[in-house]
């Protein structure tokens, strides 16, 4: 229970997002908690100052719920946000009608007035939001979102014609020319099996692009010492941040975007950063105070992953790659980082680490009886 001076404090530093026009019964969300929205609601107060994913998912008349459809907005100390409800899309907008400035003033003068409509933010989730999102900043906020403003589960695609279909092995390129290359190019690259369908534009979030594991020229040798440690292309990749924390910033924006909208985009981009960072022991030497902040910030979001990729199997190409980081981790002196990590996925997800610096069997030696 909030006793009235912390209200009161909360109150008066917390942002409000209003919101119109929302039918009742719809889910909101905001972060890590949800509710049907009442007769009453108008949106929320003491909106911790931080990023915060703010989103509606239309319930039909037999209880079944449509996808998430949000935004995510930096809110400022005593910062009011006006969305309202658009009928014909199901999702909430900008304020068309009025004047806005006039009617976040007109806000400001009667915020007492309307508080009894506005729902208090869930400060018990606000601590598992922000281990989520500890380097998400103003400016990741912006530079990343997409430029319509509009987070979906899926991004709208424009469509592919039938001469832009890959052709079984010809999408592969020049290295697809033998069973094993096409083997370790579609081990590298499993989106070369799919249509190259581009995003309508403006929908898609901002995300940087991510290096290849290996040139498409490259040679047979440099394949393969990608693949046993890709350091080459976890160096271009911190070459396209200003800073490690920027890297970090992205790691969480994406994530927070499928954690509050479901978003299938922001888990794929999170999902290749984890391959290539996972993949290298001489990156962990090279960058280890990265890998020491990178591994407090996945351990919190292992425990939000789909049911799917929680249990801990050869199947599971998460779980694969966390034990690789965690054995590169190992070999690379970042052992009491390590050990902590192991220790809370432990316990979390069960995931037990035990075995990582055993031998893989497919890895050992050969023994051929000549006869």
């Amino acid at each position: 229970m909030m006793d009235q001076k912390t209200a009161l404090h909360r109150f008066q530093h917390g942002a409000f997002l209003i919101i119109a026009g929302v039918p009742p019964q719809t889910e909101f969300g905001i972060d890590c908690s949800k509710f049907a929205i009442a007769e009453k609601f108008r949106g929320v107060k003491m909106i911790p100052p931080g990023p915060h994913f703010v989103y509606c998912a239309s319930v039909g008349p037999f209880g079944d719920t449509a996808p998430r459809v949000g935004f995510i907005h930096y809110f400022r100390e005593r910062e009011i946000v006006i969305r309202e409800w658009d009928p014909a899309t199901e999702e909430l907008r900008t304020r068309t009608k009025g004047n806005a400035e006039m009617e976040i003033q007109f806000i400001q003068e009667n915020i007492r007035e309307i508080d009894e409509f506005l729902a208090p933010y869930d400060y018990e989730s606000l601590a598992k939001w922000n281990t989520l999102t500890s380097y998400v900043t103003a400016e990741i906020v912006s530079n990343l979102s997409p430029t319509c403003g509009i987070i979906r589960t899926c991004t709208d695609l424009l469509s592919c014609s039938d001469s832009e279909r890959p052709r079984g092995g010809d999408t592969l390129g020049a290295q697809g020319t033998s069973p094993k290359s096409k083997k370790i190019d579609l081990l590298f690259d499993e989106d070369s099996l799919l249509p190259n369908l581009k995003p309508v534009p403006g929908t898609a979030p901002n995300f940087t692009e991510l290096p290849p594991r290996f040139a498409p020229e490259a040679s047979p040798s440099e394949i393969t010492s990608s693949f046993m440690d890709s350091i080459g292309t976890l160096d271009k990749l911190m070459a396209s941040f200003t800073s490690p924390e920027t890297l970090l910033g992205e790691i969480q924006f994406s994530f927070a975007l499928f954690v509050g909208g479901c978003s299938t985009d922001g888990l794929a981009h999170w999902r290749k950063i984890l391959g290539i960072l996972s993949n290298t022991e001489m990156g962990v030497q090279k960058y280890r105070p990265f890998y020491k902040k990178y591994l407090q910030c996945l351990q919190y979001q292992v425990p939000h992953l789909p049911v799917e990729v929680m249990q801990p199997s050869p199947e599971n190409s998460v779980y694969q790659d966390v034990r690789k980081l965690v054995k590169n981790c190992l070999l690379g002196n970042l052992s009491g980082d390590t050990e902590n990590f192991c220790r809370f996925l432990g316990d979390r997800m069960l995931w037990s680490f035990d075995d990582v610096l055993e031998e893989d069997p497919e890895d050992l030696p050969v023994v051929v009886e000549c006869a």
